[in-house]
């Protein structure tokens, strides 16, 4: 399960790999076995008090091994690789040393591609709010081993 903020409240996604073996088997015989549950949680709850209205971009994010973070900011996908300290390789010498985002419906329509230096720099006014936005949220990640006891 992943509980984070965003939206100006705080959500628990559900994901594929929380429920029991049995509730998978239930679930795959009621929906079909075309869906995409290990990509994207099943169920989102707003477990907040309160919801604050935001126009920032709504992230998701699963923690893979060796420093690699998969996820989506809103309609894109993203891929990073984000180390415990920053380094004269990372974007603005921070820890994120490789960043891929692209548009999942338009295949090698990459957005930004940075890897120990831009291959493809935000242009639009959209990019650099997804770049801003990333960077904020990967940046504010915990150490890897930390992760690795308390999953993002």
């Amino acid at each position: 399960m992943i509980i984070e903020k965003r939206d100006g409240g705080l959500w628990a996604d559900l994901l594929w790999e929380d429920l029991s073996t049995k509730a998978q088997k239930q679930l795959l015989k009621l929906m079909g076995e075309n869906g995409n549950f290990d990509v994207f949680p099943i169920v989102s709850i707003n477990v907040s008090q309160e919801e604050e209205e935001t126009d920032k971009p709504r992230i998701t994010a699963k923690d893979k091994d060796g420093g690699w973070i998969d996820g989506t900011i809103d309609n894109f996908r993203f891929q990073a690789k984000v180390y415990d300290t920053g380094s004269k390789f990372g974007i603005e010498n921070g820890r994120v040393s490789k960043l891929e985002v692209w548009q999942p419906e338009a295949p090698f329509n990459d957005r930004l591609i940075y890897d120990r230096g831009w291959s493809k720099k935000p242009e639009s006014e959209q990019d650099k709010e997804i770049l801003r936005t990333l960077l904020e949220y990967l940046e504010s990640l915990p150490a890897e081993q930390e992760r690795k006891e308390q999953p993002i």
